[in-house]
Parts: C-alpha cells; sequence; structure tokens
C-alpha cells in the first residue's frame, strides 16, 4: 500500500447522512473526489450492519466499521464480529426495564426487542425495517439473541444514571446529552478500537488517519485518529474535546473538512 495513503473515517447520522432527508450532494461529491486520489474511506457507524440501507452502502466506502466497532469489514472481508455474551445480556435486561428503560438488542442481522412495547415509538429505524426488511426485526429473546451492542431510551434517565458506574464494569457505555438514550457495547470496545483493528491490518500508521463525527459514541474516535473532525452540528461534548472543528452536515462540512486537509 502507498505510504502516502490516507483512510477516512465517517460517522453516519448526522455527519453524512439524515434519516428521512439523505445525504448532502457536496457529500456525494467529496466521497468520490476522496476515492479518486486513492485514498481509503470507511464508515464508522453505531449501527449494526443490519441497519444499513443503500443509501448509505451506495457510497461505495472500501470498509466498514459497525456497532461503535464490534463489526469490522474491509473490501468484502469481515475481520472482526464480535456479540455480548448471553448471561450478560439475560441479566442486564431486566435491570434496565426495571428504571422504565425500553430496550433494543442489536446484531448484524436483526434488532430485537418487546413487540408488545413502546420501541417503535422511539426507534424511527424499527418501523423501516418492518416495512422493507422484515427478516431483519424479531421479538427479544435475550438469552439466545446474537448481540453485539444494547441500547436503550431512558423513561427514568436519574434512575439509569445511578446505574451507569455497576454497567461500566462489564459495558462500554454511551450516554446521550440531547436525548434520553443509551448504548451499551462489550467492556473495552468502541470505535477507536475498531479503527485500530482496521489499521493494523492494512498496515497504515496512525499519521495517515482522519475522522469526521457528531455525537458522544465519536468522542474515542476523534481523539485517537492523528486529525478528529467534530461536525458543527456535533453535541457540545464532543466540540468541546475535539481538536479539529467543519461546518455542519448540511452547511457541506465535510467537502469543506476534506479541502482543507489537501485530501481532494
Amino acid at each position: 500500500m502507498k505510504k502516502d495513503r490516507r483512510i477516512v473515517f465517517f460517522d453516519i447520522d448526522g455527519t453524512i447522512f439524515e434519516e428521512g432527508i439523505g445525504t448532502p450532494d457536496s457529500t456525494r461529491e467529496a466521497l468520490g473526489l476522496l476515492k479518486k486520489q486513492g485514498h481509503i474511506p470507511v464508515v464508522c457507524t453505531g449501527r449494526p450492519v443490519s441497519t444499513l440501507f443503500p443509501e448509505v452502502l451506495d457510497l461505495e466506502f472500501s470498509g466498514i466499521i459497525g456497532g461503535a466497532g464490534t463489526y469490522v469489514e474491509y473490501e468484502g472481508k469481515v475481520l472482526r464480529n464480535l456479540f455480548l455474551e448471553h448471561e450478560l445480556v439475560e441479566r442486564t435486561v431486566p435491570r434496565m426495564e426495571a428504571v422504565d428503560c425500553t430496550v433494543v438488542l442489536e446484531g448484524p442481522d436483526f434488532l430485537s426487542y418487546r413487540t408488545d412495547g413502546k420501541a417503535p415509538l422511539y426507534y424511527q429505524v424499527i418501523g423501516r425495517l418492518h416495512r422493507e426488511y422484515p427478516d431483519r426485526v424479531k421479538e427479544m429473546e435475550p438469552e439466545k439473541d446474537e448481540v453485539c451492542k444494547v441500547s436503550a431510551q431512558l423513561g427514568d434517565p436519574e434512575a439509569f444514571d445511578a446505574m451507569i458506574p455497576e454497567l461500566k464494569k462489564e459495558f462500554s457505555v454511551v450516554r446521550y446529552e440531547r436525548f434520553p438514550f443509551v448504548e451499551m457495547m462489550p467492556a473495552g470496545i468502541n470505535k477507536a478500537d475498531g479503527i485500530q483493528a482496521l489499521i493494523d491490518y492494512l498496515n497504515i500508521p496512525r499519521s495517515n488517519t482522519y475522522a469526521f463525527g457528531d455525537g458522544p459514541n465519536d468522542l474515542e474516535m476523534l481523539q485517537y485518529v492523528q486529525y478528529g473532525t467534530a461536525m458543527g452540528n456535533s453535541e457540545e461534548s464532543v466540540l468541546q474535546a475535539a481538536e479539529y472543528k467543519t461546518e455542519g452536515i448540511w452547511e457541506d462540512g465535510i467537502y469543506l473538512g476534506l479541502k482543507r486537509y489537501g485530501l481532494i
């Protein structure tokens, strides 16, 4: 691989894509130019691959880091596919439901949830899966579902927050600021860990790594790469932590950011 080849990681939601609206034309153009220059665009998302839809996959990324680092793929080859232990999921779900969490179990093949509960009200993606990919949604079975990540809408945020110190002993916990939502991955796993696995495989130095993101599950990624860039529409914690910043998603933030780095 060329020594001067760069690898760029892109969060999806709020960075290159907005559900119900799509991807800015300037972002599409920028991704095409990036590949034309011989660099490597990789999607790096909290979404499991079961919720990656054609409008994202058609952007022709060279690699995918999904499930917030639990899944790593490059040019069609799966390099990592991690799952939570069934016993841990089975033990954790009732604890979360006891403090009014609406829990969704996320995996590379499907999402599972209490079909008689509120999950479809909070998760727009569930409705789309039901309409277009009904084989990717099912009734929750914590004792046997293949789960890479647990997420939840918090009915009682204060009660859940009191549980976080204990949960962090067994999970990587990401708590969102703008709305009562949490993501929980296997302990020690996050987007940065997924990035490390991929650049080690490709033998790319960290000095040649870039990333763009907007949410709290992007923090480790933005701090791990050499050039971690917060979108202008980022949550406040991300804007404060990121060394570099660009404009918002609909203000040509990706195009302008890549242009400033000289990648396009």
